[in-house]
């Protein structure tokens, strides 16, 4: 009798194991992945029987045209991003195809005039921002934040106004792609989510308290769903963007430092000193736009929330900034409006979607309070109905041209010579610590002379290893840790 049920148990076992291997080679869409490793460059194949086989450059090639000559689902990895399409164009010209990848268009860009708000819509905004905020606070035992995200496919009409909002950031950074010739519509689109973090204005309180409540951890964009099925790849979106809605809280803080390859199972990339980035002020209705594989956060510790600068503003702390093309001219509070740091987040994705990503709920659509305009076709579909004849657009995109970007200065941050600041994260699964041998007061006037310049942006170049990342041990997670303890 033992013996039969031990049998069972094997037979029911390897039931199982077939069953997951057949899923997850559905969820990996016969994932092409590529590598490159010197100046050779290899991708692995995974079909539909599951084996692996590497390629050289040559068979590579030939094999991204049978692709792109059937049309095909594959999911070609190149360099951190998924591939954009090189369908052969018959008929056309030899230079129509992309020699180059057109997105990511630079590392970071900053638009200072790239939204504008309805005054009578804005705690309607505040209201559907934190509603649809689910970001929730990292535990120690885990790896990665568990925060949700959403998804817009490019094919799919808006329902509600923020997923408006982030099409249209989708069409602008994409606005240079042909859809259907660059990119596959169906399988693009935008990710999106909100941050709604509470502001603490008192200067003696945050004396007292160790760390911000408005602080964003130092982080990747990734398609994390991805990497859990397939361990030390990193899936990025081509561009990833914030949108503030806010003039209060923390500067975010973009790295010039690239998630490690696949082949650096340890992570050894990621550690040395960094030489470039760049910090970014709050500031209503403005827009940042950085290369997807970017290192970023938005870190109090190492760049205060700086506060207006007396002589930049008038008696009642109000600056009048010219907007668009129109002449027109919008008010902007230099005082906090309220305690609150809101961002709005996309990642334009291209050929790909995000595993864990999905489309927001319909109930949740429902409760929204932000009027948007809307087609007759949408209508039919339940969404919400535009507020009353003399409509107007709560949230009013207005970079249709990516050039238009903002100037900003370079600030030079030297090193003390003294460890002056470490700060802790979790990144890629492992323990990393940064590194800081600046002088707090240089920091703090970074930070300033982002908050006074136009643009509330900086460029920064970090001299003689001011900054440093070392990466420590693998962090378990603790479904990992979960299931050891069941196992003892």
């Amino acid at each position: 009798l033992h013996f039969i049920n031990t049998l069972i148990f094997d037979i029911t076992f390897l039931l199982i194991t077939i069953t997951l291997s057949i899923e997850v080679d559905i969820i990996l869409n016969r994932q092409v992945m590529s590598s490159k490793e010197g100046n050779t460059c290899k991708s692995t194949v995974i079909n539909e029987k599951g084996s692996n086989r590497e390629e050289d450059k040559n068979t590579t090639e030939t094999n991204k045209e049978r692709i792109n000559d059937n049309h095909s689902n594959d999911l070609i990895i190149d360099d951190g991003f998924p591939a954009l399409n090189d369908f052969k164009d018959h008929g056309l010209n030899k230079d129509t195809k992309i020699s180059k990848d057109p997105i990511p268009r630079s590392s970071f860009e900053s638009f200072s005039s790239a939204l504008t708000i309805s005054k009578e819509q804005t705690d309607n905004i505040v209201h559907d921002c934190e509603l649809t905020f689910t970001a929730r606070t990292k535990e120690d035992s885990d790896a990665y934040s568990n925060g949700a995200t959403y998804f817009v496919p490019a094919s799919m009409k808006p329902r509600c106004a923020l997923e408006k909002l982030a099409m249209e950031i989708f069409k602008t950074h994409t606005k240079d792609l042909i859809p259907g010739r660059h990119y596959d519509v169906e399988r693009s689109g935008a990710e999106w989510w909100t941050l709604v973090l509470e502001v603490n204005n008192n200067e003696e309180d945050n004396e007292e308290e160790e760390d911000g409540d408005d602080e964003v951890g130092m982080h990747f964009d990734a398609d994390y769903g991805l990497e859990e099925q397939l361990p030390n790849y990193m899936l990025h979106p081509r561009v990833a963007t914030v949108t503030y809605l806010s003039n209060v809280g923390v500067p975010t803080l973009i790295l010039n430092k690239r998630s490690p390859p696949p082949t650096d199972v340890d992570k050894k990339s990621l550690n040395g000193s960094i030489g470039l980035g760049w910090i970014s002020c709050p500031m209503l209705g403005k827009h940042i736009a950085f290369d997807g594989r970017l290192l970023h956060g938005a870190i109090e510790t190492f760049l205060p929330t700086a506060s207006p600068n007396k002589s930049a503003c008038d008696e009642k702390n109000v600056k009048r900034r010219r907007v668009g093309d129109e002449g027109e001219y919008i008010e902007k509070e230099l005082k906090p409006i309220v305690g609150k740091r809101v961002t709005f987040m996309v990642n334009i994705w291209i050929n790909h979607c995000p595993i864990d990503a999905e489309l927001i709920e319909d109930d949740l659509c429902a409760k929204m309070k932000t009027n948007w305009e809307e087609t007759d076709d949408a209508r039919k579909d339940g969404c919400r109905l535009k507020g009353d004849e003399s409509y107007e657009n709560p949230l009013k995109w207005k970079l249709d041209i990516v050039d238009k970007r903002d100037h900003f200065d370079t600030r030079d941050l030297k090193s003390s010579g003294n460890l002056d600041e470490t700060i802790d994260s979790v990144i890629c699964n492992r323990e990393v610590t940064m590194n800081f041998h600046t002088d707090p007061k240089a920091r703090q006037e970074i930070a300033q002379a982002a908050y006074d310049c136009e643009a509330k942006s900086i460029e920064i170049r970090f001299q003689d290893n001011a900054l440093e990342v070392v990466v420590g041990n693998i962090v378990a997670d603790s479904d990992d840790e979960e299931e050891d303890g069941d196992k003892n």
